[in-house]
């Protein structure tokens, strides 16, 4: 039998115990935006979907076999800790109970959107705007180069020269919901915690370039790269907005944290520094460590994105340690067509079709695990099948996430790397309007595929 949620126009099917999920990525997005009381009625523009696989890039011959994987030791293995069968399963099980379409039907978005893969200074980081119709990164970081000094890099120096300032939160006024609320340029809401603490969504409107963007309800962000003075711009914002405890966390904590870390950086290319502690001083990871172990709560749910090489795992389980952080559970998005095959082979040794995001709780600082049964069973592995959007899309997982806080109703959480809004979430990183810019909306629910 189907399973359908009701209260979910993004869980196209789930089994009973939610062990096997099918779920619209653009469709998640569009429905966190909103809130019970104030639903989003807009659907994401989005690619089409896949209509077959990948063309592979496994090697072909036993000598091209043994050189692919004579190198894996020096990039990283490929993490073997999720069980093949389970994918395999998840894929049967869908097919046999759901019979709607492996994604909702899509709004396809106008070529001037799809702009290229995140690009990156030599610190690691971009802050996207629009120029000409298309998001485009101007850096954040230092210039290794004097670099051309032209009409187009003029907001890029600007950037870089920028100096962060440890300003108070800018809160939006109740009249952003049907007015906007004016800027001159995106700099000014650039290194400051912005926040909507209303029921309704809210707008920003930007005059030079002249753009729009959607903030949703209840919603907070910090547009900036993740360093060491962000950080203190970050605490010191979550301080204030956050002065008083609830049942579960202290002021300026969070409940929930999710992490999806840029893997490419330097962070993990060198990840043997992980071990001998020889870190660079502006690692984000580093930074985020350091930072966030004071921003989560007691018994508090952190979740981080990897990849399928093992130095990206064993640098989130690091994380998860310093912060007393004990892992329960690993979920897998497996990447298929709208046939429901995955995009490339389950066991392909250069590419995996699938990534996954691994979840935990911190636990009482003195070991006492008593009061939470999870924390002494073995790891849960889920599996999210999902068709694959424009890059860097991942699903939102905040309806498969909401189950597993003490009160779904009443929570505090975190996306840091974040490239979308939440509604009622607290977003930081240099891309975090990305997705909430008004032209990759359009009105109306889009259908599921039959």
């Amino acid at each position: 039998m189907s399973h359908i949620d009701q209260q979910s126009q993004s869980l196209l099917y789930h089994n009973k115990e939610k062990t096997v999920v099918l779920i619209d990525i653009p469709r998640s997005i569009a429905e966190a935006q909103g809130t019970p009381d104030a639903p989003s009625t807009q659907s994401l523009y989005s690619s089409p979907p896949l209509e077959k696989p990948h063309q592979s890039i496994e090697p072909r011959s036993h000598k091209a076999m043994r050189e692919v994987r004579a190198r894996l030791p020096s990039e990283g293995d490929f993490v073997s800790s999720f069980p093949q069968d389970l994918l395999a399963y998840a894929l049967a099980e869908i097919k046999a109970e759901h019979s709607h379409g492996f994604c909702s039907e899509r709004r396809m978005a106008p070529s001037k959107l799809t702009g290229k893969k995140r690009q990156r200074s030599s610190s690691g980081t971009s802050l996207a705007v629009e120029t000409k119709e298309k998001l485009e990164p101007i850096e954040t970081g230092d210039f290794k180069e004097k670099p051309e000094t032209t009409k187009d890099t003029l907001l890029r120096l600007t950037v870089a020269q920028h100096v962060v300032k440890l300003r108070n939160p800018r809160i939006l006024p109740i009249s952003a919901a049907v007015d906007g609320y004016e800027v001159a340029q995106m700099l000014d809401v650039a290194d400051q915690v912005v926040s909507n603490p209303f029921t309704q969504p809210a707008r920003l409107l930007v005059l030079d370039p002249a753009r729009g963007y959607r903030i949703p309800p209840r919603s907070t962000f910090l547009l900036s790269k993740v360093g060491r003075r962000e950080a203190l711009l970050f605490g010191s914002a979550a301080y204030k907005l956050f002065p008083e405890p609830t049942m579960s966390a202290a002021p300026g904590q969070f409940d929930f944290i999710l992490l999806d870390p840029p893997w490419d950086n330097k962070s993990v290319r060198r990840s043997k520094q992980y071990q001998t502690g020889r870190r660079a001083a502006d690692d984000p990871i580093d930074i985020l460590q350091v930072t966030l172990r004071k921003h989560l709560a007691p018994k508090g749910l952190v979740a981080c994105w990897i990849t399928n090489k093992r130095s990206t795992r064993d640098t989130a389980l690091q994380l998860f340690e310093s912060w007393h952080v004990v892992m329960l559970e690993a979920w897998a998005w497996l990447k298929t067509t709208v046939h429901g095959d995955p995009i490339c082979a389950l066991d392909g040794i250069v590419r995996r079709p699938y990534e996954t995001l691994l979840i935990g709780r911190q636990v009482d600082l003195a070991g006492d695990r008593s009061d939470d049964p999870a924390l002494n069973e073995p790891i849960k592995h889920r599996v999210m099948v999902g068709v694959p959007d424009l890059h860097s899309r991942k699903p939102c997982v905040k309806k498969l996430i909401e189950p597993m806080m003490k009160d779904s109703s009443n929570y505090r959480a975190l996306e840091v790397f974040a490239r979308n809004l939440t509604a009622g979430w607290w977003s930081w990183g240099d891309e975090v309007l990305q997705y909430n810019w008004e032209k990759y909306w359009t009105e109306g629910e889009p259908r599921n595929v039959a």
